[in-house]
């Protein structure tokens, strides 16, 4: 064997078992995303009625979810509530992230131990958590009543679009905050002491050096605060009421209730688009504005 061969051998050798660490994440990715994805959008184009599908194509189903005002009104709330929930949830995180990241020094690891933990609490116990609070005899209708502000207990608060945006932003905070702590923490700080050496006080060295440099953890964190919560159909649920409803629920009523499973599907897709279209047009206008880079 010539010394040629011997790099192309070992080269071999190492990348084959860096293919076959892959197969188990690619099995489970295929198996429980992409297979599903694909028999859902072929069940967009095929008449479904009580629970069976039938094999006839049919543009039925899109037709009907772009005509019909219910639908536009569901998806119209649906986001409005996302767009709130994520503009919330970044304005709230980020000023956290920049302090923990900058400002505190001892108990920094504990205080990230404890936003992940928070991650690993109960989603409906959080929701039925906000549902108490806001409700009837609540925490804070409780709290108006001891102190005579009001008389009576304010209804407005549960089953509500407020309602539904103060559970998104308590749920999704912690989502939105790690992609944001992650940009700042990887802000060299030779940088930030460069543009003070340069004269930058501290509010131009913020918005000339980290804000700039944080803006893809913040582009990040809002995107996926927002699809996830205007995607969601368990919240509206259980503390939107009728102005509170969202496209979600709509869904899953063809998919549960009525057995419309193509509709529910075009519905679905049709809401896919539309958030990846919002997502990549936020995106697209943060690089035109220099804000996030091309790559």
């Amino acid at each position: 064997m010539s010394d040629a061969s011997i790099p192309t051998l070992r080269t071999r050798l190492t990348r084959r078992p860096a293919g076959w660490l892959l197969f188990p994440s690619l099995t489970v990715l295929i198996l429980f995303f992409i297979l599903p994805t694909a028999i859902f959008f072929i069940y967009s184009f095929l008449t479904s009625r009580y629970y069976r599908v039938a094999w006839v194509f049919t543009l039925e189903n899109y037709y009907r979810a772009f005509t019909t005002p219910v639908y536009w009104d569901a998806i119209f709330n649906s986001l409005l509530i996302g767009l709130l929930a994520a503009v919330i949830t970044t304005l709230v995180s980020y000023p956290f992230a920049y302090f923990l990241t900058f400002r505190i020094t001892r108990g920094r690891n504990i205080v990230l131990f404890l936003v992940v933990i928070s991650l690993l609490g109960s989603y409906l116990v959080r929701v039925y958590a906000w549902k108490t609070i806001l409700g009837r005899e609540g925490v804070i209708n409780s709290f108006l009543l001891m102190l005579g502000i009001i008389k009576e207990p304010l209804l407005f608060l549960l089953f509500s679009r407020l309602a539904v945006i103060l559970t998104l932003v308590h749920v999704f905070l912690p989502f939105t905050m790690l992609p944001i702590l992650s940009s700042l923490q990887n802000i060299p700080s030779e940088l930030i002491e460069a543009a003070r050496d340069l004269g930058c006080n501290p509010l131009q060295g913020f918005l000339r050096v980290t804000l700039p440099l944080s803006a893809t953890g913040v582009l990040a964190g809002f995107a996926y605060t927002f699809i996830l919560s205007a995607a969601d159909y368990i919240t509206p649920q259980l503390v939107g009421g009728t102005s509170g409803g969202m496209i979600g629920l709509s869904i899953t009523n063809q998919f549960v209730k009525v057995g419309n499973l193509g509709l529910g599907s075009a519905l679905s897709f049709f809401l896919l688009f539309l958030l990846v279209f919002i997502v990549y047009s936020v995106r697209w206008s943060a690089r035109r504005a220099h804000l996030v880079s091309n790559a």
